[in-house]
C-alpha cells in the first residue's frame, strides 16, 4: 500500500463483496492518524471512522480493538518495507549488505510517517519487538544470511546491523539539515565492513 498525502475524508459505499476495500481505507486511515502532529486528536477507532466517513460500527466490523488495528498497520508497514528491500534468500556477501542497507535508508527517508510509527514509536503504540512481532521475520532471513560468514554470531550481527542502520537513518531522518562530514550511504559501507570482521 503506497502512502497518499491525506486519507479521505468521505466514502461512497463498498458494493457487497468489497469490504475488504473498507479494510484497506481503514488501515492507511489510522496510519495518517498515527503520523500526524503530537498535538492531533487521541487515535482511536472512532477516530479512523472519521476519517474514512463510514460509521464506527463499520471499523468494528474489520478490528476489535484499536491494538488490533495497529497491528494491521505494523504488518502493513513492514510488508512495504521488506517489498523496498528486496532480502534475497541465500548467503549475503559484502555488496548485497550494503545494497540492503542502502534501500532500507532510502526507504526511511522517503516515508518519514511510516518509518516513525514502525521503529519509533513502541511506547505510544504499545508494541514489542521480537519473535513473532511484526517486520521480525526480516531480523530472522538477515540472520541466516548471515550465518555462512558468522556461523553461530549470526544473530548478534544481525541485530548490530539493523540497530546501526535504524540508528543511521532517524538521524538523517530527523537531522538530515546538520553538516554531517560524509553520506549516509557512505558511513553504510563503514558499518558494513567492521560488521564483517566480527567474530
Amino acid at each position: 500500500m503506497t502512502q497518499a498525502a491525506d486519507a479521505p475524508t468521505a466514502r461512497i459505499p463498498n458494493p457487497r463483496g468489497e469490504g475488504e476495500r473498507l479494510r484497506v481505507d481503514l488501515v492507511l486511515a489510522a496510519r495518517h492518524l498515527l503520523t500526524e502532529a503530537p498535538e492531533a486528536a487521541p487515535f482511536s477507532l472512532r477516530a479512523v471512522a472519521k476519517r474514512v466517513g463510514v460509521a464506527p460500527s463499520a471499523v468494528y466490523r474489520h478490528f476489535a480493538s484499536v491494538d488490533e488495528l495497529v497491528h494491521a498497520v505494523l504488518v502493513d508497514g513492514n510488508a512495504e518495507l521488506r517489498e523496498a528491500l528486496e532480502l534475497p534468500d541465500g548467503p549475503l556477501d559484502r555488496r548485497q549488505l550494503i545494497a540492503l542497507g542502502h534501500r532500507y535508508l532510502h526507504w526511511g527517508l522517503a516515508n518519514p510517517g511510516a518509518y516513525g510509527v514502525l521503529f519509533e514509536s513502541a511506547d505510544r503504540l504499545a508494541h514489542i519487538a521480537g519473535p513473532g512481532a511484526p517486520g521480525w521475520d526480516m531480523i530472522e532471513q538477515l540472520t541466516r544470511g548471515l550465518e555462512a560468514s558468522h556461523g553461530a554470531d549470526a544473530p548478534v550481527v544481525a541485530i548490530r546491523l539493523w540497530t546501526s542502520l535504524h540508528g543511521l537513518t532517524s538521524l538523517r531522518v530527523h537531522k538530515g539539515d546538520d553538516p554531517w562530514p560524509t553520506s549516509a550511504e557512505h558511513e553504510i559501507e563503514v558499518l558494513v565492513d567492521a560488521l564483517l570482521l566480527t567474530r
